[in-house]
């Protein structure tokens, strides 16, 4: 429940940050891609679309270009609400977060998150 409520406020967040940050809607337009963060069962998550400098957030959980698995929702709301800086590494470290696909788009969206939860800011 948490964690479903966590996906849904970061899609909101994100959703505002595209339509009023003008950073976020320049790095929104160079990327076409799609990322989940889900559970290990795939009961649980949401998938941000980026295309064609457009956001959408929907409940497709299969069809991605990187996907953040958590061993289950618990695990994935205590990482991505309390885990801090080092949160997400120390899950990843202990094998209950895993990335699926291109690993290499977690930095991308990570910087995404960070400004749209207002952690990060860029000129």
């Amino acid at each position: 429940m948490l964690f479903s409520l966590l996906l849904s406020i970061l899609n909101f967040a994100i959703g505002i940050c595209a339509k009023t940050n003008k950073s976020c809607r320049d790095m929104i337009s160079i990327r076409k891609a799609a990322y989940v963060i889900m559970t290990e069962d795939g009961k649980r998550g949401r998938r941000y679309v980026f295309k064609n400098g457009k956001y959408s957030s929907d409940k497709v959980l299969t069809d991605y270009d990187m996907a953040l698995v958590f061993e289950n929702a618990d695990v994935g709301f205590k990482t991505l609400a309390f885990g801090g800086d080092y949160g997400v590494q120390e899950a990843f470290n202990n094998w209950t977060m895993k990335i699926w696909g291109d690993d290499m788009h977690m930095i991308w969206f990570g910087v995404i998150m960070g400004m749209a939860l207002g952690g990060m800011k860029r000129k």
